[in-house]
């Protein structure tokens, strides 16, 4: 704005010495549309700022490396006279950092906003106003419209250099059945309340004491696939997509497991995994986690596995 006011002071200056030195017909009418570009200018923006609405379009998400965008189209009675600027702050959750972006958009006009999709991750797209400038931009009003968006950009499945092995993901144990009746049962002594049917009478009398029958069903153990945060984005979006098609390979097998990311200098933090539905619940929530802020080691060769593996037998009995 004050390079457009710089630029109007000097032409209205020469407009005035050219009036003083040519009083004619033509000097006067251009001093007048000089003198009056400034009004005309405040109506548009006065205009425009009034009637001018916004709509955006959040595309949601979308595979890591796939090109995607936030449409912003702008409409108002001003048309072709304003111009607005939109400020917005994109926020990485994965790496806990935020920057601004200013984008031109001409009214009646549609924008795109790039997304950031060469890592994994949960990224937060905040536009709290917008600023409105009449065509020569002289004036702006601001304007509150408080437009969020999140965009989840989810990891590719890639296959894990060692496959899992299920023979180890088929160990079984025994737990308390929810059906009354089993072939399976275990014997413990007779408590108030324990039902009539399920007192074993010929064990009973063997043991001249009430037995009862507990029923007993088997189950597979939760199996877990480890993954550990870095702040290498490449080797982390590796290990995600790992982690993506181990876990939807235990459950084609119908295998329960659970997904475990253990961040720097915290604790731990499990997902219990049966379907698909917790698998992306996980994948969420793990995209929004804060990765370290430190710089990860130089190596020669890639890492590709030091921060994803699965163990079948540590959790085989957990209940």
């Amino acid at each position: 704005m004050l390079k457009t006011w710089v630029i109007y002071s000097v032409s209205l200056f020469s407009t005035f010495i050219f009036f003083l030195c040519y009083k004619m017909w033509v000097s006067w009418f251009c001093l007048i549309v000089v003198l009056f570009i400034p009004f005309l200018a405040l109506l548009m923006s006065v205009i425009a700022s009034q009637t001018m609405t916004f709509k955006v379009e959040n595309p949601g998400n979308a595979p890591v490396g796939v090109p995607l965008y936030i449409k912003i189209t702008v409409e108002g009675n001003a048309s072709y006279f304003a111009f607005c600027r939109i400020n917005a702050e994109v926020t990485d959750h994965m790496a806990g950092t935020t920057k601004k972006l200013a984008l031109i958009v001409h009214d009646k006009g549609t924008t795109k906003i790039p997304v950031d999709t060469s890592h994994c991750g949960s990224y937060s797209y905040k536009m709290p106003k917008i600023d409105i400038y009449d065509l020569f931009g002289f004036f702006h009003f601001s304007k509150t419209i408080d437009k969020d968006s999140e965009i989840v950009v989810k990891p590719v499945p890639a296959m894990p250099e060692r496959m899992p092995d299920m023979f180890g993901f088929k160990a079984k144990s025994l737990r308390k059945a929810k059906q009354p009746n089993t072939e399976i049962y275990d014997i413990r002594d007779y408590q108030m309340g324990d039902p009539v049917k399920s007192i074993h009478w010929k064990m009973s009398a063997k043991k001249d004491k009430l037995l009862v029958k507990e029923p007993l069903e088997e189950f597979g153990g939760h199996s877990r696939v480890i993954l550990k945060l870095t702040s290498d984005r490449d080797v982390l979006d590796l290990h995600l997509g790992q982690i993506l098609f181990t876990s939807r390979f235990f459950i084609e097998h119908e295998t329960p497991h659970k997904i475990r990311v253990i961040p720097p200098d915290r604790s731990e933090i499990a997902f219990d995994v049966e379907s698909e539905s917790d698998l992306q619940r996980a994948i969420y929530m793990i995209l929004r986690m804060r990765i370290p802020d430190e710089e990860p080691e130089k190596t020669e060769e890639p890492d590709t596995g030091d921060g994803y593996e699965y163990d079948p037998v540590e959790d085989a009995h957990e209940d």
